[in-house]
Order: structure tokens, then sequence, then C-alpha cells
């Protein structure tokens, strides 16, 4: 039988279909909360909360996480605002690489994605606090200024969103941004409907006016940011659950058994998917758990390395950070999910701590 045989590439589309399916609504619902805390969330107000002690302010940067959700590229023009007023380094990063995965969408999402399997929740925000805090740990001391480059553009993030995100601006000065720059985008298809709603959700007498400070305003500024959010990481989803869905369909079970059988190898390929796809927080697990025959711990490493550091970040933290921590967020995260991961995947295959090896393995497919 034929590799693209009409039964295969049945089997094709309903894989990829399922995946997007499942994972859009969470990455609506992303999109509606990051909307709406870049234009409505006030400038200045949570810097002020959070103290300055190392591992004190680790934990803050942490918790900030879960109480301003964002996207990945959204944290980093946070991150580059507060380095340059002087706030802590280890409080940054930290919230650099936690609020992409500590956020309650994503978690949500995890459980769903997984079937309601809390192991995976929980070593999913374990093996992030982890980096986050080593990451935090390793930079603290070190003088903010020291570590953005002095030519980083400070109005945005770089990655096309338009994204302040609320800390770099107050609400009403997001409000009257309303109307992101679109980036070119990653499906050409897309470039009519991504123009559309970075320019379009606005009505024309505000554009005349050029206020956009009433609450119909703000309201709009936040529709855009959601729809120019939305699109653009749907992209990066469609691309993911085909690629999954692909592997699925197309490898013969030749390729694909030594990986299932080598822990090491499984996740370092799930790590090496993670950066070249780089699906969005709100997603990556649907598409991590697509693979159904991959070790569970291959799939955690996805899920958590992949807000922390992929290809689109590389460009991002390239054009934001000097290059000595634009290497340390992508070597000392990749490695520390790397050891974690083999380490826990070892662990469950031996039959370490049995009971939670089996719930932990049962929860996700295995």
């Amino acid at each position: 039988m034929s590799i693209f045989s009409p039964e295969n590439m049945g089997i094709f589309s309903t894989t990829c279909t399922a995946i997007v399916l499942e994972a859009l609504p969470f990455l609506l619902l992303g999109s509606l909360v990051s909307g709406l805390f870049e234009v409505f969330v006030p400038g200045g107000r949570v810097e002020r909360l959070i103290p300055r002690g190392t591992a004190t302010g680790i934990l803050a940067g942490i918790a900030m996480g879960v109480l301003l959700p964002t996207c990945e590229c959204g944290v980093v023009p946070i991150v580059r605002r507060l380095l340059r007023k002087g706030f802590p380094a280890h409080a940054a990063f930290a919230y650099l690489l936690a609020a992409p995965v500590v956020n309650p969408v994503v978690l949500v999402a995890t459980y769903v994605a997984f079937r309601g399997n809390l192991w995976m929740v929980g070593g999913r925000v374990a093996v992030v606090c982890l980096a986050a805090g080593v990451v935090g740990w390793i930079v603290s001391g070190s003088d903010p200024a020291e570590l953005v480059r002095p030519d980083a553009e400070a109005e945005g993030c770089g990655c096309g969103h338009g994204h302040d995100h609320a800390l770099v601006h107050d609400g009403a000065q997001a409000a009257a941004k309303a109307a992101p720059v679109p980036r070119p985008p990653l499906l050409p298809a897309m470039a009519e409907v991504q123009a559309l709603a970075a320019t379009g959700l606005r009505r024309p007498e505000e554009k005349a006016r050029g206020d956009g400070h009433g609450l119909g305003a703000r309201l709009a500024a936040a529709a855009a940011h959601m729809a120019e959010d939305f699109l653009s990481a749907g992209q990066y989803l469609v691309l993911g659950a085909m690629a999954a869905a692909a592997f699925k369909t197309f490898l013969p079970p030749s390729a694909i058994a030594p990986f299932e059988a080598n822990v090491f190898l499984a996740v370092g390929a799930m790590i090496v998917l993670a950066v070249l796809l780089s699906v969005c927080s709100e997603a990556d697990a649907f598409v991590a758990a697509s693979f159904v025959s991959f070790p569970a711990a291959s799939k955690l490493a996805f899920v958590t390395l992949g807000p922390i550091f992929d290809l689109k970040l590389l460009f991002m933290f390239s054009g934001t950070f000097k290059r000595r921590v634009v290497l340390m967020l992508a070597v000392i995260p990749a490695l520390l999910v790397f050891v974690v991961c083999a380490l826990l995947g070892v662990a469950l295959n031996h039959g370490i701590g049995q009971g939670v090896s089996h719930t932990f393995l049962q929860g996700v497919g295995l």
C-alpha cells in the first residue's frame, strides 16, 4: 500500500483535525485573557509588589506568572522593561520562564489534553519552575542593565503581535495602540485575515480621532490584540498538528520503535520537535498527547521546554538580550529538561515508585 494512499491520507486528516479542534478553545481563551490583560491592567502596580530578596523574588516572579497570564512572546517586552527599570534580574527571569506555563489557561489545557492526569500537569509546572529557579539564581546579583541589549526596541516585543502587555503602558495608552503591527504571516494565505485583525477592529471615527480612551475603544483594543494573537499562534498550532499527524501516519513502525524503547532518544527527539514546531503553550499539550506510543517523560519534555525556548523565542531573545544571556536561555533549560525528564523516564520504566508510575503512565496513554 502506498504511503499516500487514501486510507493513510484519511488517517492524517482526521488526526490533524482532532488535534486542532481540541486545542482551539484553549488557544482562543488564552488570547482573550492576554488581550484583556494588556489593555485593562495598569502598568507599574505589580512591579512595586515584588520583594527584592533572591529566593522570595524568584518565588514572586513565578507567582506573577499565575496572576498575570501572558504568552511566550508577550512576556519578553515585560521583562525587558522590568530590567531597564532596575528590577531584580532573578525575579524578572523567573517570570520570563514560568509565565507561559503556570497560568491557569495552560494548566487547564494540559489537564484536558492528558485526560485529567494531574501528574502530567504537576510535572509540567514542577520542571518549569525548577528551570525558572535555576536561571533566576544564575542571574541573581547581575546588573539588570547589563543583561539587555542597548539597542533593543522599547516599543514592542518584536514578535509582531503589537504586545506592550500592560506593564509597558497603562490601559489607556495600550488602548490608544489598538492596532498592532502584524508580522509577516507564517502561512501566506493568512496575510489578509491577519491584516484585518490587526487594523479592522476599531470604528473609523476612533481611527480618525486617535484618542481610544473610552470603554468601547479599550474593548476594541483588547479584541484586536486577541485576534492577532489567536491568528498568529494558530498558524503554529496547525503546523504542529500536521507534523504530529504526519509522524503518526506516515512513519513506519520500525522507524518509531527505537524512540518507544529508548527514553533518552525519545526525550531528545521531543525536545528537538518542541524547539522546531514552536507551538504556543495553550495548545502544545494536545500536540504532545497525540504521540501516544512515546514514553510519558518525552511528552513532559515537549510541554516543558517549548514555552521556555523554541525557534520563535530564539529570535526574540536575540533582539532583546545580550549574547551570553541568549546562550544561557538556550542551553540551561534544555539541559535541565533533558536530564530531569530522562531520569524520570528511567525511574518510571524501572518501576520506581510503582503507584505513582502506574497513575502517571495510565494518564498519558501508556
